[in-house]
C-alpha cells in the first residue's frame, strides 16, 4: 500500500495578528488510504489511556468505509473520554461524523423541538453512493433516551422514541427538513449510515457494585470492595438500564472505557506530544510548562471533579486566559 501524503499546515502563533484556531488535519477525502492502525494512531495521538477502546473504534470506521455499516455504542464513567473519542473521529473525518446529543429527544405529539428526524438535519448525505463515503452519526447521552419516562397514564414515552430510532437504524427512507440554505424536505436513506451510541450508565454501574460487593463478613471483610465500572457493562445491562431488545439487538459492538484514574491524569500532563496539553500547545502555537507541584495538584482536582480530560483543558485554558490578561506579549506559558 502507497504511503498517503500528509500536509502539514503552518500554525499561527497565539500572539500574532493573524492568530486563528486552526486544524492540523487537511479535508482529506482518500480516506480508503488509511488502515485501522492508521485511526488508531490518529485517535491515540490525542486520547491518553484508552487505547483498547481507540483499537476497536478504528477498526469500526475503517470497516464503514468499505462498506459494512455498524452500530456500535461506548460505555464508561463521565470524563472517561466517549465524546472526546467522537471529536477526534471528527477531526479526521470532518464530512463523515457528525455528533448529536440524544438526552431530550422527544417523540412526536410531545412539547420539545428535538425529534428523533432532526438529528439528520444537517447531514449530508451522498449522492453518488460509489464515490462518496456515508455518515456515521454519534448519539452521545443515549443512557439518558433509554431511562424509562412514564406518562400520568403510565406509557413509557421512551421506549416509543426508542421505537423510531429503531426504524432509522434498521434502515429506511426518511423526509428530513433541509437546512436554511436549503428549503422544502430532502429524502435519506439511512440503511448504509453507521451509528455509535454513547453513555455512562453510572447508575447501573453503582447498581452492578453494590450488587457483587454483597455483605463482608470474617476475612473478605479485608478485601477491596468493588466499585463502579469494575465489570464491564455489557448487553444485559444496557437492557436492564431501559433500552428497548429490538434495539439493543442491532448494537453490534459494546466498547467499554477504562475509568480514568488520578495517575492517569498526573501522565497526561507529563504528555507534550499529546493529549490535551499538547492539543492545548498546538492550538496556541506557545510552549506550555507545568511544574511537578502543580501537575499534582491538577491531576488531583480533575480526578475528584468527575470532568475528566475536560477538567484539565479547562484548567489550562484559565492558565492561558490569566498569561493573555497579565501579559499579552508572553511567548511561553509558565504553571509553577
Amino acid at each position: 500500500m502507497e504511503k498517503r501524503n500528509v500536509t502539514v499546515q503552518r500554525y499561527i502563533p497565539w500572539y500574532s495578528d493573524d492568530y486563528r484556531v486552526s486544524s492540523k488535519l487537511s479535508d482529506k477525502k482518500d480516506y480508503m488510504a488509511l488502515t485501522p492502525r492508521d485511526i488508531y494512531t490518529e485517535l491515540t495521538s490525542n486520547i491518553v489511556g484508552q487505547d483498547e477502546a481507540c483499537r476497536k473504534v478504528a477498526v469500526m470506521m475503517y470497516q464503514h468505509l468499505r462498506g459494512h455499516r455498524f452500530v456500535g455504542l461506548l460505555a464508561g464513567p463521565t470524563g472517561s473520554g466517549k465524546s472526546f473519542i467522537a471529536e477526534n473521529l471528527k477531526k479526521i473525518f470532518p464530512k463523515i461524523v457528525y455528533m448529536r446529543d440524544i438526552s431530550n429527544v422527544t417523540n412526536d405529539g410531545w412539547s420539545g423541538s428535538k425529534k428523533v428526524i432532526s438529528l439528520f438535519r444537517g447531514i449530508e448525505y451522498p449522492e453518488t453512493h460509489d464515490t462518496e463515503y456515508e455518515p456515521v452519526i454519534f448519539l452521545d447521552e443515549c443512557d439518558k433516551l433509554f431511562t424509562p419516562k412514564h406518562t400520568s397514564s403510565g406509557d413509557n414515552v421512551s421506549e416509543t422514541v426508542q421505537g423510531e430510532f429503531l426504524s432509522m437504524i434498521q434502515g429506511t427512507e426518511i423526509a428530513v427538513p433541509a437546512t436554511d440554505e436549503r428549503n422544502g424536505i430532502e429524502f435519506i436513506n439511512t440503511s448504509a449510515i453507521s451509528f455509535l451510541f454513547a453513555g455512562a450508565f453510572d447508575k447501573k454501574a453503582r447498581e452492578i457494585a453494590e450488587k457483587e460487593s454483597g455483605p463482608q463478613m470474617g476475612f473478605a471483610s479485608g478485601m477491596r470492595k468493588p466499585v463502579p465500572y469494575d465489570r464491564e457493562i455489557v448487553r444485559t445491562d444496557i437492557m436492564e438500564a431501559g433500552c428497548i431488545s429490538e434495539l439493543c439487538g442491532r448494537i453490534q459492538k459494546i466498547v467499554n472505557l477504562n475509568p480514568v484514574s488520578e495517575d492517569v491524569f498526573r501522565r497526561m500532563l507529563d504528555e507534550t506530544d499529546r493529549g490535551p496539553v499538547h492539543e492545548l500547545m498546538e492550538e496556541f502555537c506557545i510552549p506550555i510548562s507545568i511544574s511537578n507541584a502543580r501537575k499534582d495538584e491538577m491531576a488531583h482536582e480533575a480526578f475528584q471533579s468527575g470532568l475528566g480530560i475536560r477538567g484539565i483543558k479547562n484548567m489550562l485554558r484559565e492558565y492561558i486566559d490569566d498569561m493573555v490578561w497579565n501579559d499579552c506579549g508572553s511567548k511561553v506559558l509558565e504553571i509553577a
